[in-house]
C-alpha cells in the first residue's frame, strides 16, 4: 500500500474532526511548530534521563497526539521509537517548520521535523488537525526516509484504540476537566508555549508519575499579559566558543545550569522568554532562533529549551538584538533584556546601535548585558550595548554571577552611572600624507616612483600591476616600512584606504614583518566570481626560511558571504554588492590589526550605505585571532595585485596610518 505523508482525509472520514476542519491561517501554523517541538523536547529529556518512553504512556500522549494515537505502550508494541525514528538517539541540527511547500493540507498543518542522528540526516513530517477547541493536535508521523507513517504501522500492527470522540479531546492549550472552547480561534497568542498548572480534578488519564504531565494553560489565561510584572528575555550565546571551560566546566554548562536553576525564582509575574545564536549552524551569521516568545511559561519548559542549545556557530549580537524587538507584548511592562556572550560580535553589525534603537522603540525597554570569561578589552567593548541600551553591564565567569546579574535585570535596577566607558585609544604614531613628503621613519622596499605619489590632497596614491606585486613577494614594488617602535602593551595598526576594484584581484596588506617570508598581517582583498568582485578579510601568518616558500596559518572571512552582504550572484544582492563597492572606491575603510596581550586579529570597518533595501550601518568585522608569544618586526602597508586578475591596474588611496596604543 502506498503510504502519504498525512491521514487528514482518513481521520475526516472517521469523524474525528466533528465536520469541515477550520482553515489555519497562517499565524497558526506558529502554534502547531510550537506543539511539535514540545513534544519532541520532552520526549528527548525523558530519554536522556532514562524515563519510560513518552510514547508509552497514553495519558501524556493525549495532550499532544489526537486520542486514536494514545495508547498504554505504544512505543513498546512498535518496537521502535517512532519521534527518533529509531531505537537509539544522539540528535543534533535540530530543525521545527512549517513545510514549505504545503503548510496547510486538507485544513490539517504540516510540519518538519529534521536533525541528525549519529550523524545521518533524518526527516519527518508531522500531521497535525484541530480538536473541537480549536487547537492543534498531531493526527500523524510520516517518515520521508523509510516511508512509513504511525498511523499506517499502527493499523498493520494491530493496536488499534476507539477512544476517538472529538468533544473529549485533551490538548497542551485545554486541560481535561474544562469546557470546549467556544471560540476556534481561542487560546495562546501566536508562538507562545503553555505555561505549568497542577492537574486540574477529573485528570483521570493522567496516570503518568511525570512531574511534569501537567503542562497546560487554566482555561482563560494568556501568556503575556499581567498587571503590573516585567519581561525578561535571555539572549544566550551559543557560539562554539561556548565550549570553552572555566574551571573545568564548560561554559554552556554553566550558563544552562544558571539560567535553568533561576526561572523558578523569577515569580509568576515575570514573563520569560529565550533567543538564542550560533547554536545550530557553523558559520551562519543569520542563526538566530527565538526558541520561546516572552510569556508566562512554565519554568520546566523554559528550562527544556534553555538544555536544548548546543553551540555551533558565529556570534551575530546586533542581529540578536534586533530579533528582540518584536518579541514584547507592548504592554505598559517593564521589558528586560539580558544577553550574555562569551565574545564580540564576529557577523559585522553593530550591536550598540542595536541596543540603542531597543531602547528607543517606545516600550521600558532596557538592555543588561553579562560577559561571561572575556578579557578586560572585551569587556569594555560590549559595555556600550549596556550603556546604550540604558542598562547594566556586569561580568562574570561564575554560576554565582549570572544568579546576581540575572537577579538584578529581573528586578529592573536602574541604570549604573558610575559604569565607566571603554577606554578610548590614544595615538601613538599618525601618518596623514599632507606632505610635502612622507615622514622620515618611512622606508620604501623596491621603490618605483611611477607608481607612488603624494597627491596633495592627503592621499597617498599607489597604483599596482603584474603577477609579482603581491604581499608575500620579496620582489613587489613599493612595499612600505616603518621604522619605529611599537607599544609595549595592547596597539591597534590602522589603515584608510580607498580601492577601485578595476581588475577584480585587488589586495590591500597591513603587518608586522621581518621580511616578506616572516610576518603577521591583516589582507583585505578581491577575487573575481562569475557575477562580479567579492571581498574578504584575512589573518595571516608566514613563517619560515628566507627565499623558501614559507609556513603559513590564516583565518579567512568572506566579506560578501554574509558579514556584508550575501549571495551575491542573485539580483538584488549582486547590485548591492556593487553599491558597496562604489563606497569603498569613494569613502573606502579601515583597515586594522589588533594586538590584545597575546592575541592578534584583523578587523575591517566599514561604512555601507543604504541601497537595495539595505539600511545604512556601520559594520565592523574581526577574524579569529592567532596566538603571537612574541612580536618581532616593523609596520609595513602594501598594496598590491593578485595574478589573472582583469587588464588594467589597480589603484589605492591611502588616507591615514596610525598606531593607537590601547589603555587599560
Amino acid at each position: 500500500m502506498k503510504l502519504f505523508k498525512t491521514c487528514s482525509a482518513a481521520l475526516l472520514a472517521i469523524g474525528l474532526l466533528g465536520g469541515t476542519p477550520v482553515l489555519a491561517q497562517d499565524a497558526d501554523l506558529g502554534k502547531a511548530n510550537d506543539v511539535v517541538r514540545l513534544l519532541f523536547a520532552k520526549h528527548s529529556d525523558r530519554f536522556a534521563s532514562g524515563d519510560s518512553p513518552l510514547m508509552n504512556e497514553a495519558g501524556l500522549i493525549r495532550r499532544f497526539f489526537v486520542d486514536c494515537l494514545a495508547v498504554d505502550g505504544l512505543q513498546g508494541q512498535l518496537q521502535f521509537d517512532p519521534i527518533f525514528g529509531a531505537q537509539d538517539a544522539d540528535v543534533s541540527d535540530l530543525r521545527v517548520f512549517p513545510d514549505p511547500q504545503m503548510p496547510i493540507f486538507r485544513g490539517a498543518a504540516q510540519i518538519r521535523l529534521e536533525f541528525s542522528n549519529f550523524g545521518a540526516p533524518r526527516a519527518f513530517v508531522y500531521t497535525l488537525v484541530r480538536a473541537s477547541n480549536g487547537e492543534w493536535q498531531i493526527s500523524d508521523i510520516y517518515s520521508e526516509d523509510d516511508g512509513w507513517s504511525l498511523t499506517e504501522l499502527m493499523r498493520t500492527g494491530g493496536i488499534a484504540n476507539v477512544a476517538c470522540d472529538p468533544n473529549r479531546e485533551v490538548t497542551l492549550f485545554d486541560p481535561p476537566g474544562t469546557a470546549p472552547a467556544s471560540n476556534p480561534e481561542s487560546g495562546m497568542e501566536d508562538g507562545d508555549l503553555p505555561a505549568r498548572t497542577d492537574d486540574q480534578p477529573g485528570s483521570t488519564d493522567m496516570t503518568s508519575s511525570d512531574p511534569d504531565a501537567g503542562i497546560g494553560m487554566e482555561q482563560g489565561d494568556m501568556p503575556a499579559v499581567s498587571d503590573g510584572g516585567s519581561d525578561l528575555l535571555f539572549i544566550l550565546d551559543g557560539s562554539g566558543s561556548m565550549w570553552g571551560q572555566v574551571d573545568g566546566t564548560a561554559k554552556i554548562s554553566t550558563a544552562k545550569q544558571a539560567l535553568s536553576g533561576l526561572v523558578s525564582d523569577l515569580g509568576g509575574a515575570t514573563n520569560v522568554g529565550v533567543i538564542a545564536y550560533g547554536h545550530r549552524r557553523e558559520g551562519d551569521c543569520n542563526d538566530i532562533e527565538t526558541l520561546l516568545p516572552v510569556a508566562n511559561h512554565a519554568p520546566e519548559a523554559i528550562g527544556t529549551v534553555i538544555g536544548s542549545i548546543t553551540p555551533r556557530g558565529k556570534t551575530p549580537i546586533a542581529g540578536a538584538l534586533q530579533s528582540a524587538a518584536g518579541a514584547f507584548s507592548g504592554a505598559d511592562r517593564q521589558a528586560n533584556i539580558l544577553l550574555i556572550s562569551d565574545g564580540l560580535e564576529t557577523c559585522g553589525g553593530d550591536p550598540c546601535a542595536a541596543a540603542k534603537a531597543l531602547a528607543e522603540q517606545g516600550i521600558k525597554t532596557r538592555v543588561h548585558v553579562v560577559g561571561f570569561d572575556l578579557s578586560e578589552d572585551e569587556n569594555r567593548a560590549l559595555q556600550c550595548i549596556a550603556r546604550e541600551g540604558n542598562g547594566n553591564y556586569y561580568t562574570a565567569n561564575t554560576a554565582e554571577e549570572f544568579v546576581d546579574a540575572v537577579n538584578q535585570a529581573a528586578a529592573f535596577d536602574a541604570v549604573d552611572e558610575t559604569l565607566a566607558p571603554p577606554a578610548e585609544p590614544k595615538t601613538y604614531f599618525v601618518e596623514t600624507f599632507d606632505g610635502p613628503e612622507l615622514d622620515q621613519a618611512w622606508s620604501v622596499a623596491n621603490e618605483e616612483p611611477l607608481l607612488k605619489a603624494l597627491d596633495g590632497a592627503g592621499s597617498l596614491f599607489m597604483a599596482a600591476v603584474g603577477k609579482q606585486n603581491t604581499y608575500d613577494n620579496a620582489e613587489a614594488l613599493n612595499r612600505l616600512e616603518l621604522d619605529k617602535p611599537l607599544p609595549e602593551g595592547d596597539f591597534d595598526l590602522s589603515l584608510e584606504v580607498r580601492m577601485d576594484l578595476q581588475t577584480g584581484r585587488e589586495h590591500v596588506w597591513l603587518s608586522l614583518a621581518e621580511d616578506a617570508t616572516n610576518q603577521l598581517g591583516a589582507l583585505f582583498w578581491a577575487d573575481w566570481k562569475g557575477c562580479g568582485p567579492a571581498l574578504h578579510l584575512s589573518l595571516i601568518k608566514l613563517s619560515g626560511e628566507v627565499d623558501a616558500k614559507p609556513e603559513r596559518t590564516a583565518f579567512d572571512m568572506s566579506l560578501f558571504g554574509g558579514p556584508l552582504v550575501d549571495n551575491i550572484c542573485s539580483k538584488g544582492p549582486r547590485a548591492y554588492a556593487d553599491k558597496v563597492l562604489e563606497t569603498l572606491s569613494d569613502t573606502g575603510a579601515v583597515l586594522r590589526l589588533k594586538r590584545r596581550g597575546r592575541q592578534v586579529s584583523a578587523e575591517l570597518e566599514m561604512q555601507l550605505p543604504a541601497s537595495e533595501g539595505y539600511e545604512a550601518r556601520t559594520a565592523i568585522v574581526e577574524t579569529e585571532p592567532v596566538t603571537a608569544l612574541r612580536l618581532s618586526g616593523k609596520p609595513n602597508l602594501f598594496a598590491g595585485q593578485w595574478s589573472k586578475g582583469a587588464p588594467g591596474e589597480s589603484h589605492y588611496f591611502i588616507d591615514t596610518f596610525a598606531i593607537e596604543e590601547v589603555s587599560e
